[in-house]
């Protein structure tokens, strides 16, 4: 079992760094124009890439919540960890939608001009998914430690 949770941690880094490097992308080109170029150019690779590492997440971490019995935990009042379970799973569901919708208004509207709603959904889901990442590794940091 310690090739998934290996895989697991892998794929963490991979997705996580890469939605660190895009949010700092976001804060640090201020120049519009500059922004159109670098995200047309890298969000339809960044897209496919960063999907597949998401899939490999949830498929490593439903195998790591079978092999551990976490899944009986979750909604269960019986400590500290079926806590955590529970935080995981709800914001890893959160975080599932969020990517959805980015994904397809980033798909949807990719070399097109966006309207307001479209806009503040995509920044809102890049927000989200940005804060939604550190408060799942601060949870996972947590399962694993009481593990």
């Amino acid at each position: 079992m310690s090739w998934i949770l290996y895989i697991h941690i892998l794929a963490a880094c991979a997705w996580i760094g890469g939605s660190i490097v895009l949010f700092g992308l976001g804060l640090f080109l201020k120049d519009k124009s500059t922004q159109d170029v670098v995200y047309s150019a890298i969000g339809p690779f960044y897209g496919y890439f960063e999907t597949g590492w998401l899939l490999i997440l949830i498929v490593t971490g439903f195998l790591l919540g079978e092999y551990y019995q976490l899944f009986s935990l979750i909604g269960n009042d019986t400590g500290l960890l079926a806590y955590y379970v529970t935080t995981k799973m709800v914001l890893v569901s959160a975080l599932s939608l969020a990517t959805l919708i980015h994904l397809y208004i980033a798909f949807s509207t990719h070399q097109k001009i966006r309207s307001l709603r479209q806009k503040l959904l995509s920044r809102g889901g890049s927000l989200a998914i940005f804060v939604l990442n550190l408060a799942i590794l601060w949870v996972a940091m947590n399962i694993r430690t009481l593990l």
